[in-house]
């Protein structure tokens, strides 16, 4: 019986769930949890950006922040992704479904390798991260 892994996701909260059908209830294998990722940019950096000479003369210009961000997400992205690899190397599902708001699904589809991308079956592009299985599998598997 072929299972399929649900990946339901936002920037900081991640659940992965299982199926072996269409109808059958959803099963939580794990929940991931990153709450830098929802922390205001001010709230990750702590020292003012560094500054940069003229090439001429002696002024000096703010060097351009990193998006602090954007990075804490793309982590997160990876680490959801690391948790699927070990999965999939283990042979635990044969089929995977992305449920993230767009911009976080993107991430995680930047994120998959090859084999992981392959493996994807559906992808929603809503975020339902606090929702019950039945509605996850209801958008999932309409």
């Amino acid at each position: 019986m072929e299972k399929t892994w649900i990946v339901v996701a936002d920037s900081a909260h991640a659940r992965i769930l299982a199926t072996t059908q269409r109808n059958n209830v959803l099963a939580e294998i794990t929940s991931l949890e990153h709450e830098d990722s929802r922390l205001k940019e001010q709230e990750l950096v702590t020292d003012k950006p560094g500054r940069t000479n003229d090439r001429m003369g002696q002024a000096q210009h703010p060097m351009e922040e990193p998006d602090y961000r954007a990075q804490e997400q793309k982590a997160f992205a990876s680490n959801i992704v690391e948790t699927l690899e070990e999965g999939r190397q283990q042979g635990r599902f044969d089929h995977l479904a992305l449920v993230a708001a767009p911009d976080f699904l993107g991430l995680l589809r930047q994120s998959l390798s090859k084999p992981l991308s392959r493996m994807v079956s559906e992808s929603v592009d809503k975020n339902l991260v606090d929702k019950d299985e039945e509605t996850i599998r209801r958008q999932v598997f309409h």
